[in-house]
């Protein structure tokens, strides 16, 4: 309790002190200081921090109202405040034809063909690639120097409830140079490897020939057994 009484009237002198140098001292910080809610050093130590956290608030607005030129950020609230001013757009630039790093998935086929119960590590490695845009839709970012690379990736097994690791090597292919070229257009027949066998259909005409049509007319109205013997007979 004596420590709390120092330190209260220690506050109060320096108070005076104050006032008599700079600005005078609000009178609503008396009206706090000799409330009698400041019962322990706890509550005092309280008050003096919540007074010296508004006080750094209310200084660090005043030195960025009054650092920035021409007094701007007097006329705007609080929150639409900003330390860092905005940037321009920039200029879009386009991407040139030239290689670039990619990302090739290394896919199991090009290990064994025949098998799929495996695991290939690493799944994918950096290659280099031509990418870019050129002038026109005519022309594509091709590549025009073309190297290959060995790699050796591990191809994991589980047999038996063994797992079996086995070096397999793989080939890269690198783009070093890259140029814009004039894209051709694919034939429609040339754009399929594999030609569809062809089916001939041969249609065959087959003629049928009708019985004579006059010794039927004779006998077809004929119901006399003697004309028709006689036309028989000769």
């Amino acid at each position: 309790m004596n420590r709390c009484w120092a330190l209260f009237l220690s506050l109060c002198c320096y108070l005076r002190l104050v006032s008599a140098e700079g600005d005078p001292i609000p009178e609503e910080l008396y009206e706090i200081l000799s409330d009698h809610s400041i019962r322990s050093f706890d509550d005092l130590q309280r008050l003096l921090h919540g007074d010296s956290v508004d006080e750094d608030g209310a200084e660090l607005d005043l030195n960025l109202t009054q650092s920035h030129s021409g007094g701007e950020l007097e006329n705007l609230p609080r929150g639409r405040r900003s330390l860092v001013p905005p940037t321009a757009p920039q200029l879009a630039v386009i991407a040139e034809c030239k290689t670039r790093t990619e990302v090739f998935q290394i896919n199991r086929r090009l290990i064994d063909q025949s098998n799929a119960n495996f695991l290939v590590w690493p799944p994918c490695v950096e290659v280099q690639r031509c990418s870019g845009c050129c002038n026109n839709r005519k022309v594509q970012c091709r590549p025009t120097k073309v190297q290959l690379r060995h790699v050796q990736v591990r191809k994991i097994q589980i047999v038996r409830k063994t797992t079996t690791l086995t070096k397999v090597t793989v080939t890269l292919e690198d783009h070093l140079a890259c140029q814009c070229e004039t894209v051709v257009a694919a034939r429609p027949g040339m754009s399929r490897g594999i030609k569809a066998p062809q089916t001939r259909v041969t249609v065959r005409t087959v003629r049928v020939r009708r019985p004579p049509k006059g010794k039927h007319r004779k006998f077809k109205h004929t119901h006399d057994k003697k004309t028709l013997k006689e036309t028989l007979g000769t």
